[in-house]
């Protein structure tokens, strides 16, 4: 059956959605951001003061980590999908789900300008949308809209794409 893993921006709902549907699942769940905060002993904002690619080599090292794993529902960080080792990993152990969202609903979940070191201002997470649209797109083979939804039937639909 596979991993579902769930791809999206930051303030898309993978970590909630991803609860609740690994509860529908019967499954584990992971969060590989909250995994390289353990690993590491440093928060993401710490990690990216030495750069965005230390942060995302240990990004890196928790997914092919995480494919190894009985089968899990998988939240990944929002730009885990820039690299195609990662996207190789995901695709080869599972589903890849994106949980889609638009600008202004992560502006109204996410702090802007909070502990989220890419998400600075509000231009620069518009940016960084319409910079990761169409990769999210690309590595999808499920999409599913979290826009005005409850988490819960966010993750019934996620569950569903097991059986698709």
């Amino acid at each position: 059956m596979g991993h579902i893993w769930l791809i999206g921006m930051m303030g898309s709902g993978k970590t909630t959605v991803g609860v609740f549907a690994a509860q529908i699942l019967d499954r584990p769940f992971l969060d590989t951001d909250a995994i390289v905060m353990t690993n590491t002993g440093r928060t993401i904002p710490e990690l990216f003061k030495d750069g965005e690619a230390e942060f995302r080599k240990a990004e890196s090292i928790v997914i092919a980590s995480a494919a190894a794993e009985v089968d899990s529902v998988i939240a990944s960080g929002g730009g885990s999908v820039l690299s195609r080792d990662n996207v190789a990993i995901m695709e080869g152990s599972g589903t890849v789900v994106l949980l889609d969202v638009d600008a202004a609903t992560i502006a109204e979940r996410v702090q802007i300008g909070s502990d989220r070191p890419l998400l600075q201002t509000a231009a620069a997470m518009e940016h960084i949308l319409a910079e990761r649209a169409e990769v999210y797109n690309d590595v999808a083979q499920h999409i599913v809209s979290t826009v005005g939804r409850t988490p819960q039937d966010v993750a019934m639909e996620v569950a569903a794409c097991v059986d698709m």
